[in-house]
């Protein structure tokens, strides 16, 4: 039996020196012999501050060409811990969600009634699921093993009401969509553990948030499935077009 990606989804809503001088003349007049002081040295200035280092060059702009909406094809997930690969195959809006085909080379895009297609100015989420099983290594098992070593049970964050566990260490992977009209690439921001029959009442999970991708997958943890989904984050940093 694999591991179901299940998520009981809900309805949601569709979403700043001056230098002073003094100077003495000596009259015309008076031709008496004079004693000179002697010449007091006046006081160094302060040596100017030093200058500011020069500030780094500011990075090159990531392209943004126009990619149209289109169903993608290609699925990459990197970072360094892992470096997923795979194809990329359309699955309907069935509940509970469990992606067919392939489990160890495919992950699905779910097609109509939940997201959008991915394109550099889509109007909502686009979803990706992928299954990862204790028994037999699958898609997703990289991702799901790492983001499962920080979730303890304890010290739940609070989404909707909903206890969710908060993964730090896959924030800053990239994610690459490839499709028939473009290239697009997602910076992930947010990365966390819910419980499989609450994922669908988070409502940031099920909101339909522009240009942002959402992985989800099954828990892993010592070898054992765990009742949990993990939800990935992630939003568009660069398109490019063909």
């Amino acid at each position: 039996m694999r591991c179901r990606t299940r998520v009981a989804l809900t309805v949601a809503a569709a979403f700043i020196l001056g230098i002073i001088g003094c100077g003495a003349t000596e009259s015309s007049s008076v031709r008496e012999a004079t004693v000179a002081p002697a010449a007091v040295p006046a006081p160094n200035p302060p040596a100017p501050p030093p200058d500011p280092p020069a500030s780094p060059p500011d990075p090159p702009a990531l392209p943004h060409e126009f990619v149209a909406p289109a169903a993608p094809t290609g699925f990459e997930m990197s970072g360094p811990a892992f470096d997923i690969k795979a194809d990329v195959c359309q699955m309907k809006y069935v509940r509970p969600l469990d992606p067919p085909g392939d489990q160890k080379h495919t992950v699905c895009w779910v097609q109509k009634g939940f997201g959008v297609a991915p394109g550099s100015d889509s109007g909502g989420t686009s979803y990706i699921l992928g299954h990862a099983w204790a028994k037999t290594p699958l898609i997703f098992n990289p991702l799901s093993e790492l983001a499962m070593q920080e979730v303890t049970g304890q010290n739940p964050e609070m989404q909707s009401s909903v206890p969710t566990f908060p993964v730090k260490a896959i924030n800053g992977y990239k994610i690459v969509l490839r499709t028939p009209t473009g290239t697009l690439t997602y910076t992930v921001t947010r990365v966390f553990a819910v419980p499989k029959a609450q994922a669908g009442d988070v409502k940031s999970l099920v909101a339909n948030t522009p240009n942002r991708v959402v992985v989800i997958t099954c828990g892993v943890k010592g070898g054992v499935d765990v009742d949990d989904n993990i939800v990935v984050d992630a939003y568009l940093t660069s398109s490019t077009a063909g």
